[in-house]
C-alpha cells in the first residue's frame, strides 16, 4: 500500500453531478480545510456530525446559503486527510460563489480529475484494485456490472492477490535465509518444499487466467454482431431490438455501409449489438470499406446473429470460421417459403423476437456471469501473465542456483504488486485517475 504523503494544498470540487438539483455536495480535502470556518464565518461541527450553518460571504457579509456541513477528521475520512462536505441547495449560482471565494485563498485549489481518490491511494486508504472497482461502480449500467464492481471495490480481488503475494514473500524469505546462512544446518528439504508451494500458486494463477475473459466482457459489454447478406433485415432487427430508428431501412441493397451500435441490458448484463454492412461482393469502393469493417467486427464478436431471408431459396451460409459463435436467424417469417427452421422472426409482425432475445440471453449469461474473483482489466491480465512466467522460471531453476531462484521470485512479487499498487506504480496513476470525474 502507498505511504502517507503530505499535500500542502487543500482541494475542492463539486462531488455530485453538475447542473440544477435539489441538493449538491461540495467536497474539500487537505491539511487545513477547517480554515473554512474563518472564511465563511461558520462553526465546524464535531467529526462525523452534521450541522446546519449560515454560509456568510467574507466581503459582502450576505448569506450565500444555509448548507449542511459534515466534517471527517484525518485519518478517518475518504482521502485520509481532513475532509469537509458542504451540502448546498443545487443552484449553479451558489456553487459559483463558493468556488470563487475559495479560489481567492492560496491554500485552496480546484481539484483535478480523480484527485480525491488519488489522495486516498497515496494515503493508504484504497489500493488500485479498489479504486478501479469504485470507478466501475460509478459507471455501471446493469445489475451484474454493479455486483462485480462492488465486489472488487470491497476487496475480493485484492484479497486473492495479497494472499498469493504473502505466500511468495514467505517462500522468498526462506530461500534468502538459505543463501545468507549457507553454513548453518537447515532442513534438507527446505528448498524443495518452497518450490512445491510456488508450484501451487503457479497453478492457481493459471486457473485464474483461464477465465474466458468473463470479467472483462462483463465490464466492457458482450458484443453481438448482426451480419449476413444485404437485405436480410439486419437494420430492421437492430431498430426493433433498440426500440428506435437508428439504422436506415431500405429495400436497396448496400444501404448500411458503416457499423451502427445499440446498447441493451439483457438479464442484467451489458450488451452491445452492432448492425454491419451486408456481406457480398462490393460494387463500390465505399461499400468495400464497409464490408471490410464488418468482417473485422465479426471476427472480434462474442456472438454473431447470422441473418437469412426465409422468403428466398438461396442464402449465404454462415462462414465456417465463425460457425461456433453464430446463431442462424431466419427473417421475414411472415412471407416465408422455407419451413422448419429453428429461429424464425418477423420484425414487421413482431414474431419470434421474444424467443430470439431469450436465446441471446442464454449466450450472454454464459459469456458474462462471474462468481468469485475474476480479472476485469487487461493490465491485471498482463501482470498476472508476467507473474506466472516468473514463477515458471523459478520452478525450472536448479536448487543450487538459489540467487537466480530468489530473483525470479522477487520479479513475481513485483508483478503482482503492480496490480494492487503495493510497489511503485507512478507510471500507472495518471492513466487510472484520468478516468475519474473531478469531484471523486
Amino acid at each position: 500500500m502507498a505511504m502517507l504523503r503530505s499535500n500542502p494544498k487543500n482541494i475542492f470540487a463539486l462531488s455530485t453531478a453538475p447542473g440544477k438539483a435539489g441538493m449538491s455536495v461540495i467536497r474539500l480535502s487537505g491539511p487545513s480545510v477547517v480554515n473554512l470556518a474563518s472564511i465563511f464565518s461558520i462553526d465546524i461541527p464535531n467529526p462525523r456530525r452534521v450541522k446546519l450553518c449560515k454560509l456568510i460571504h467574507p466581503e459582502t457579509k450576505e448569506i450565500i446559503d444555509n448548507p449542511l456541513i459534515t466534517y471527517f477528521k484525518s485519518p478517518k475520512s475518504y482521502t485520509g486527510e481532513d475532509v469537509i462536505e458542504i451540502s448546498i441547495h443545487g443552484g449553479k449560482a451558489i456553487q459559483n460563489i463558493i468556488f470563487k471565494v475559495l479560489s481567492a485563498h492560496e491554500d485552496f485549489i480546484y481539484a483535478e480529475a480523480g484527485e480525491f481518490t488519488k489522495r486516498a491511494f497515496l494515503n493508504g486508504k484504497l489500493d488500485l484494485l479498489a479504486i478501479e472497482g469504485l470507478n466501475d461502480l460509478v459507471n455501471s449500467e446493469t445489475e451484474f456490472q454493479r455486483k462485480q464492481a462492488f465486489d472488487q471495490m470491497e476487496g475480493k480481488l485484492s484479497s486473492l492477490y495479497n494472499k498469493w503475494t504473502s505466500q511468495l514473500i514467505k517462500n522468498l524469505s526462506y530461500i534468502e535465509a538459505t543463501i545468507d546462512f549457507i553454513e548453518e544446518e537447515l532442513p534438507l528439504n527446505l528448498i524443495s518444499e518452497q518450490k512445491k508451494e510456488i508450484m501451487n500458486i503457479y497453478r492457481e494463477i493459471e486457473d485464474h487466467l483461464n477465465d474466458a475473459n468473463k470479467g472483462e466482457r462483463l465490464r466492457d459489454g458482450f458484443r453481438i454482431i448482426i451480419a449476413g447478406a444485404p437485405n436480410t433485415g439486419k437494420s430492421s432487427l437492430l431498430n426493433h431490438l433498440s426500440n428506435r430508428d437508428i439504422a436506415i431501412v431500405s429495400p436497396i441493397a448496400g444501404t448500411t455501409r458503416d457499423s451502427l451500435d445499440t446498447y441493451l441490458d439483457i438479464k442484467g448484463f451489458p450488451v452491445i449489438i452492432t448492425d454491419t454492412a451486408g456481406i457480398r461482393k462490393a460494387r463500390t469502393n465505399i461499400e468495400q470499406i464497409g464490408i471490410k469493417r464488418a468482417e473485422s467486427k465479426i471476427m472480434d464478436a462474442d456472438l454473431v446473429l447470422w441473418l437469412m431471408d426465409s422468403s428466398k431459396k438461396n442464402n449465404i451460409q454462415v462462414p465456417k470460421s465463425i460457425v461456433n459463435k453464430s446463431i442462424e436467424v431466419w427473417t421475414k417469417s411472415d412471407i416465408s417459403i422455407i419451413n422448419k427452421k429453428d429461429i424464425n422472426i418477423s420484425t414487421k409482425m413482431n414474431q419470434g423476437i421474444t424467443e430470439l432475445i431469450d436465446i441471446i440471453g442464454q449466450y450472454v449469461e454464459e459469456g458474462c456471469r462471474t462468481e468469485g474473483a475474476f480479472i476485469t482489466r487487461s493490465r491485471h491480465r498482463d501482470a498476472l501473465e508476467k507473474t506466472k512466467n516468473h514463477l515458471d522460471n523459478s520452478i525450472k531453476i536448479s536448487e543450487i542456483e538459489l540467487e537466480l531462484l530468489a530473483e525470479e521470485l522477487r520479479s513475481a512479487v513485483n508483478s503482482l504488486g503492480r496490480i494492487t499498487g503495493n510497489v511503485d506504480v507512478e507510471d500507472l496513476l495518471e492513466v487510472i485517475f484520468s478516468d475519474f470525474c473531478i469531484g471523486k
